[in-house]
């Protein structure tokens, strides 16, 4: 098992809204990994890899706007903090 202490912390999108990842867990070969997040709300919750979407360099020619499922985008998290909000609208246009 190895674990590692984001610094400084990764702004990232969840199912449960967005977020800042503290630290990933990686248990080994058979489990993905885990990410360890705080919610906008001041909530700590673990995700595995699949449900974490983090914001592209376009310098190496990611997007810097992950695509979301449509899913997240109705989680009142997303719609009331300031930056994801203004992240969807823009989405949207």
């Amino acid at each position: 098992m190895n674990m590692i202490q984001l610094n400084p912390q990764i702004v990232v999108f969840t199912p449960l809204g967005p977020g800042l990842a503290y630290f990933i867990i990686d248990y080994g070969m058979s489990v993905n990994t885990c990410w360890v997040i705080r919610l906008a709300k001041g909530e700590i919750k673990h995700f595995d890899s699949n449900n974490i979407r983090i914001e592209g360099n376009p310098t190496y020619g990611f997007p810097l706007k992950p695509e979301l499922p449509d899913s997240w985008k109705q989680v009142k998290g997303y719609k009331d903090h300031p930056l994801f909000s203004s992240f969807l609208n823009d989405k949207e246009n």
